[in-house]
C-alpha cells in the first residue's frame, strides 16, 4: 500500500511541477512585457511589479525543477528544499496579490495620488493610451498634445482621463490579482503531495535500498538486515568489525596452539611410562620366567 501510495505521489509531483512550470513561465512573460509597457495601462501598475511577477516566477520555475528532481531522487533533503521554496514563493506571491488588490480597491485615491505627482511623459502616454485629456477635467493636470489642446475658451473632443483609468484599474487589476490568488492553489497542491511523499517513506536511502535489492537476488531474508549484519555495515564500522573479528581468531589459535602442547607432552609422559614399564617387566621377566604387559 505504500509503495503504492509513493508511485502515485510520484506521477502527481511530476504532473503538479510541470504545471508548476508553466505558470512560472507565465509569470515570468507577465513581467517582462509590463516593464516594457506591451500592452495599454501597464505603467499604472504598482511600482516594480512587474519586476516582482518576473522573480516569483523564476522562483517557480528554479522550484518546479527541483520537485521533478525530487521525484526521481529519492533524498528526503531535496523535498524539504522543495517546500522551503515553495513556502517563500507563496509568500511573496501573497504579497503581490495584497498589493494589486489594494490598488484595485481604491482605483479613486490610488489614481489621484499618481495623477499629480506623475512626469508630462508619462501622463502624455496615458492620455494618448486611453484616448482621454487631463484627469478630472480636461483642465486637470493636462499634457497638450496634438489631439488634447484645451483653453480656457475652448473645450477638448476628448473626454477627462479620470472615468477611464479607474476602469481599467478596478477591471484589469481585479483580473490579475485574482489569477495570482488562484494560483495559490496549484503551490499548496505542490506543498500536499510533497508531504505525501514523506509521510509514506518512499524518500529511502538509495544505498540501503540497493542493499535490499542484492539480498533479494541472493535470497537473503529483508528481516535479517540488522546493524550487526557485515553486509550492512559501512564507513569505519566494518573494517573494525573484521579487526575485532582477526583478533577472535588469533585469540582461538593461540588456545589451539596450546591445546595442543598440552597433548604433546601428554602423549610423550605417556610414552615414557609406557617404555619404562616395559623395561621393568622385561628385566622381572628375565628373572621370573615370563613377562607381563
Amino acid at each position: 500500500m505504500t509503495t503504492c501510495c509513493a508511485r502515485l505521489s510520484k506521477v502527481y509531483m511530476i504532473t503538479t511541477n510541470l504545471l508548476f512550470a508553466c505558470l512560472g513561465v507565465a509569470f515570468i512573460a507577465l513581467g517582462v512585457i509590463g516593464m516594457k509597457d506591451g500592452f495599454s495601462g501597464a505603467t499604472l501598475f504598482p511600482n516594480n511589479i512587474f519586476k516582482y511577477l518576473a522573480i516569483l516566477g523564476g522562483v517557480i520555475c528554479v522550484a518546479a525543477i527541483v520537485g521533478i528532481i525530487g521525484a526521481y531522487i529519492r533524498k528526503s533533503v531535496v523535498t524539504y528544499i522543495y517546500m522551503i521554496i515553495i513556502i517563500g514563493a507563496l509568500v511573496f506571491q501573497v504579497i503581490i496579490g495584497i498589493r494589486i488588490y489594494q490598488a484595485a480597491a481604491n482605483a479613486a485615491k490610488y489614481l489621484s495620488d499618481i495623477w499629480p505627482t506623475a512626469s508630462a511623459s508619462y501622463r502624455l502616454n496615458l492620455q494618448n493610451q486611453f484616448y482621454c485629456c487631463g484627469y478630472q477635467t480636461i483642465m486637470d493636470g493636462v499634457v497638450a498634445s496634438d489631439t488634447c489642446q484645451p483653453t480656457s475658451s475652448l473645450t477638448s473632443n476628448l473626454p477627462p482621463c479620470a472615468p477611464a483609468l479607474q476602469g481599467f484599474v478596478k477591471s484589469t487589476f481585479g483580473k490579475v490579482y485574482l489569477a495570482v490568488f488562484a494560483a495559490l492553489a496549484l503551490e499548496l497542491l505542490a506543498m500536499s503531495n510533497a508531504i505525501t511523499l514523506l509521510c509514506t517513506g518512499s524518500h529511502t536511502d538509495q544505498d540501503e535500498e540497493d542493499e535490499r535489492r542484492k539480498r533479494r537476488k541472493s535470497g537473503i531474508r529483508l528481516d535479517d538486515m540488522t546493524v550487526d549484519t557485515p553486509t550492512t555495515l559501512v564507513g569505519q564500522e566494518e573494517p573494525k568489525y573484521f579487526a575485532y573479528g582477526t583478533e577472535d581468531v588469533n585469540r582461538n589459535n593461540r588456545y589451539d596452539s596450546y591445546d595442543m602442547y598440552r597433548h604433546n607432552n601428554n602423549s610423550n609422559h605417556y610414552s615414557d611410562n609406557y617404555n619404562g614399564n616395559t623395561i621393568t617387566n622385561n628385566r622381572h621377566g628375565n628373572g621370573n620366567g615370563g613377562a607381563y604387559y
